[in-house]
């Protein structure tokens, strides 16, 4: 196998390895903020059972798995 063939695998591993880190590191993004937010609200709001907090997680959580499935279906 030449040199340029093994580089330009190497390189297509590499590529997909950031491609997925990527992917991961946004959703964690997605659900933190999505989390932070609703803390944030819920102290604004001044209620005593963090209901903004858990229904925005959770809002988080679905929209990072929209993220995902748009991301990885195959084209």
């Amino acid at each position: 196998m030449s040199a340029p063939a093994d580089r330009d695998r190497s390189r297509s591993g590499y590529n997909s390895y950031l491609r997925f880190t990527g992917l991961g590191l946004t959703m964690a993004g997605v659900v933190l903020g999505a989390t932070f937010l609703g803390r944030w609200l819920d102290g604004m709001i001044g209620w005593q059972w963090p209901l903004l907090t858990v229904l925005l997680a959770l809002l988080g959580v679905v929209a990072a798995m929209v993220y995902l499935f748009k991301e990885t279906r195959s084209r």
